[in-house]
């Protein structure tokens, strides 16, 4: 018997993911997130096995609390790197495609004694603690996100720097079982807040602005009325929320154009105090990925609307004629939309 240490990472809303259409894209997606948290540290840690919805990962090797909750963490980073990853590189509205974004990711974090036996080819870990690591993944835990840790390693949530508060489930085959738990919302909630950008005129490609006649407010409200968006967007066919809700960063959102067709808004920065809003589009032509960033703020007219693009590094190869081309698209596209902005806004506050 050897000693080691075993983390469970569990992806939540799997079975949902997995009933609705598109099981090909399901496993696909399935795969890319675990491979991208086998990958967090090979040297240290490996695979036990996968079973559907959980990968089981194992060290031998000796880890400090700060080390394994440091581990956790990374692991939860990558899985949300690749959600992003997914979600904003797909028009695909298979029901797996379209759930992506609403997969979660759970831990159980146990140590203990195992030993390992061969069946058929593979190398499978056997032994009480292995048991009692798979039981734990069954709690009464209140939170969709989190890192449930066995009470001899305890010190992990401690390490967190976030409050643990303590849980106790009975199973019928190993009795009860004591552990503490870290809800990830926070951690969740630094990762997107870490992610967040937000273009200015200063550091865009392109910058438009506009002033209009009516109080900031009215605009950011007009801003979210989607079904609206059509009447100042000067190219806009179709919009649809493709998984979240508009207010939301990470939620996933499809715009179908008349000159450029159809492109991916991935939410990467929503500020309602501050009235700014950052998507990053996918799917444009010729250049792949931009980010695009409309903030709103008061000014001596009532009003000035700031639209401000850029290039995304790390996209297709372009030359510098084939770039400015597109810029000089992507400028004239908004001086179109704010026009059209300020005449709706400035119509609908007259009431005509």
């Amino acid at each position: 018997m050897r000693n080691g240490t075993f983390v469970l990472a569990d992806i939540g809303g799997y079975t949902t993911f997995l009933t609705d259409v598109g099981i090909e894209h399901a496993k696909e997606i399935t795969s890319h997130l675990f491979n991208g948290m086998f990958e967090v540290d090979q040297e240290a840690w490996k695979v036990g096995n996968v079973e559907g919805d959980c990968l089981f990962l194992y060290s031998d090797t000796e880890q400090s609390p700060d080390d394994l909750f440091a581990y956790v963490r990374q692991l939860y980073v990558k899985f949300r790197e690749s959600i992003e990853e997914i979600a904003s590189g797909s028009t695909c509205r298979c029901g797996a495609c379209d759930r992506t974004g609403e997969l979660a990711l759970k831990f159980v974090v146990h140590g203990g004694e195992f030993d390992t036996q061969q069946i058929v080819g593979r190398t499978e870990l056997i032994g009480s603690d292995i048991v009692v690591a798979h039981r734990l993944l069954k709690n009464t835990i209140p939170a969709r996100e989190y890192a449930l840790v066995t009470i001899p390693l305890a010190d992990v949530a401690k390490a967190s720097g976030l409050d643990a508060p303590q849980g106790r489930d009975e199973y019928g085959d190993i009795g009860a079982v004591d552990y503490v738990y870290v809800d990830f919302q926070g951690v969740r909630e630094a990762y997107e807040k870490s992610r967040e950008v937000y273009l200015t005129e200063e550091d865009a490609d392109v910058a438009v602005s506009v002033e209009i006649a009516v109080p900031p407010d009215f605009v950011w409200n007009l801003l979210h009325d989607y079904d609206k968006s059509p009447e100042w967007c000067s190219t806009l066919i179709e919009f649809e929320t493709i998984s979240g809700t508009v207010d939301q960063i990470g939620s996933v959102h499809t715009c179908l154009h008349g000159d450029i067709g159809k492109v991916v808004h991935f939410r990467v920065g929503y500020d309602e105090i501050g009235r700014r809003v950052t998507d990053r589009l996918t799917h444009v032509p010729l250049v792949g990925r931009m980010i695009h960033t409309i903030e709103v703020r008061p000014a001596a007219a009532g009003t000035r609307v700031t639209v401000c693009s850029s290039i995304e590094p790390g996209g297709p190869s372009v030359d510098d004629e084939t770039r400015a081309l597109v810029l000089d698209a992507s400028r004239e596209r908004g001086e179109n939309d704010l026009r059209g902005l300020k005449t709706l806004c400035e119509s609908e506050a007259r009431g005509l």
